[in-house]
Formats: structure tokens, sequence, C-alpha cells
């Protein structure tokens, strides 16, 4: 299982371009196997677009044969991903360990 930067206190549409960016170029410098393990503990606000951007990495790395993990996903995002059916993509995968 690789690391990856931790998820931002901001995950919105103001922040989704440059994240996205910032995620493909640590996406490219991860090792290529096991599943990538982002810390989503501070994620204080969330929109559609930050939602997007999540569900386009879990693509991503579908694609590769691997899988996201978001460790202690925030209250915030755990009711974003219920309210938008995400819950089952995105968190079925969480761990609660540190």
């Amino acid at each position: 299982m690789s690391a990856f930067p931790p998820l931002p206190a901001e995950l919105t549409i103001y922040a989704a371009s440059e994240l996205h960016a910032q995620w493909l170029a640590a996406l490219d410098a991860a090792p290529p196997d096991g599943d990538l393990e982002v810390d989503a503990s501070a994620v204080a606000e969330i929109d559609g677009a930050g939602l997007q951007l999540l569900v386009a990495l879990s693509r991503q790395l579908a694609a590769r044969d691997r899988a996201l993990r978001l460790v202690r996903p925030s209250q915030r995002l755990s009711e974003a991903c219920a309210a938008l059916g995400l819950a089952t993509l995105l968190l079925a995968r969480r761990s609660t360990t540190g």
C-alpha cells in the first residue's frame, strides 16, 4: 500500500484543477502496485467537483488494478459521499487504523 498526499480541508471546485495536477504527478511517482491510501480526515468542505475528482482518481487506479482507500474520512466527506450515492465507491475500503 502506498502513501499519497492527504486530502486538503477544501476539496471544492476552487481547488480541483490544482489538486488534479498534483494528484496526477503523485500518482505517477507512487509505486505501481497496491492500494493507494489517502488520509481524508482534514476534509471540512467538499462539493460536487471535489467528489468528481475523487471518483476520477478511483477510476484511474482501477484501470491500474489498484484501489483508492480513504483513511479516516471526515464526517463531512462521509456525509457528502452518502448524499450522492458514492459511499460504496469511495468509503467501502476505508480504514479505521492509523
